[in-house]
């Protein structure tokens, strides 16, 4: 069973990066993506890692967002959890979802995500009888917004693996374009030490129409590896070491690297570092976790660093019941 699963890994993986790659040999990549929305990370917890964490088998309904595999590992049977960040240039960012495990038949989930850009000033150039450098027509707003569902099952003790399908829409005044997408991800149990390895496709789909131009998905691809380097994911203290390499269909590959500490199973300190990038190098996260009316809660921030834009924060809540 045990090279039979090793098999799959390997052939999951093969696939993913034929699949990115061949997306992605044709043009050139930087810009030629829609929905970039999609790309922006969701949990706080792993947005402060560095943006790791498909390889963390305890994030629950958070998976949902980083890796829909890592939701057959959840804890407790129900797992739910919304977050909120002021993202760049006064827009911002919204997320919650929502993940059941169901006894023999595998784990389900449902997620939702908002993207608001704010109102616009809206305006044209100047007619001859027209005064000054443009005409302003007031403003209007624009918006993108994701709805997915989720399905994962554990296919041995250890090997697990999950897909979404989403339904994206970007609406820019009385423009619009929707899609449908699809995520998929497995997460491996090495059972040596505490070594687990994931990958993760992300945003799969055909080419989307805007204001009758075509253009492509975001398409990432990411293959990470995690592991305590004291204790293990049970501990009430443990240090949690996370590497993962991005392969984006409109970027260069970048190399993402993130850190956990617990202390007493209630205070999480977290750190990461994003290589690769212009403009965004270093993050920061804390999460305190309490038990109140019986049902475990966690309250995450995340702080990421941007080199031109301002800096950002993130604020995540997760309850298992």
């Amino acid at each position: 069973m045990g090279n039979r699963t090793a098999d799959i890994v390997l052939g999951v993986l093969l696939v993913c990066g034929f699949v990115v790659r061949g997306g992605a040999q044709d043009f050139s990549k930087v810009g030629t993506a829609g929905f970039v929305f999609l790309e922006i990370p969701v949990s706080s917890r792993y947005q402060a890692m560095g943006e790791t964490g498909i390889s963390l088998i305890d994030l629950a309904s958070e998976g949902l967002f980083v890796n829909p595999a890592l939701i057959e590992y959840a804890e407790n049977p129900v797992s739910l959890n919304a977050t909120y960040a002021k993202w760049y240039v006064e827009t911002d960012h919204m997320a919650a979802a929502v993940s059941y495990r169901w006894p023999g038949v595998g784990t389900l989930g449902l997620s939702v995500m908002h993207f608001n850009f704010g109102e616009v000033t809206k305006t044209r150039n100047p007619t001859i009888n027209d005064v000054g450098s443009y005409t302003n027509l007031g403003t209007y707003t624009a918006g993108a917004y994701a709805a997915g569902l989720t399905y994962a099952r554990r296919l041995t003790d250890q090997f697990s693996v999950g897909a979404t399908v989403k339904y994206v829409r970007e609406d820019i005044d009385i423009y619009s374009a929707d899609n449908i997408v699809a995520d998929i991800g497995f997460i491996y149990l090495l059972g040596f030490e505490s070594l687990r390895i994931g990958a993760f496709l992300q945003n799969f789909g055909l080419e989307a129409v805007y204001a009758n131009e075509k253009f492509r998905m975001p398409q990432l691809l990411k293959i990470g590896m995690s592991g305590e380097i004291l204790g293990d994911h049970t501990k009430s203290e443990r240090l949690t070491m996370l590497a993962e390499m991005i392969h984006p269909s409109d970027a260069n590959e970048r190399i993402h690297m993130g850190m956990e500490g617990v202390l007493l199973n209630s205070i999480f300190l977290r750190a990461g570092y994003k290589f690769g990038y212009e403009d965004e190098d270093y993050t920061l996260g804390l999460g305190l976790q309490f038990i109140y009316a019986m049902k475990k809660f966690r309250l995450d921030f995340a702080f990421m660093s941007h080199a031109y834009l301002e800096n950002t924060l993130r604020y995540t809540l997760v309850m298992e019941l």
